[in-house]
């Protein structure tokens, strides 16, 4: 068994660099797909909403609504999400490395 050994800081340093790298990586992949999506199939229910955002209450997606932080449409008592807007709304909240 090979084993490695870092200075801590060459370790932290390592672990700064992945994680930037992941971040663009995962930011450009949203934006393109953005780009590619299609306007008919951006619209998606509560359960989906719920879903991308890592919700568990409808509480919490009301809170959303009322900030004005995502787009939604509403016909009686069925609510639909722009996608696009969840997906604005989780790039304006990703933590910078």
């Amino acid at each position: 068994m090979e084993v490695i050994v870092f200075e801590s800081e060459a370790y932290k340093a390592l672990q700064r660099e992945l994680m930037q790298q992941m971040h663009s990586i995962i930011k450009n992949a949203k934006e393109e797909a953005l780009r590619n999506a299609d306007p008919a199939q951006d619209w998606i229910s509560t359960d989906e909403a719920k879903k991308l955002l890592g919700v568990k209450s409808k509480t919490k997606m009301q809170e959303l609504r009322d900030m004005g932080e995502l787009i939604f449409s509403q016909s009686g008592r069925i609510i639909k999400y722009s996608k696009t807007s969840i997906l604005n709304y989780l790039n304006r909240n990703i933590p910078e490395y």
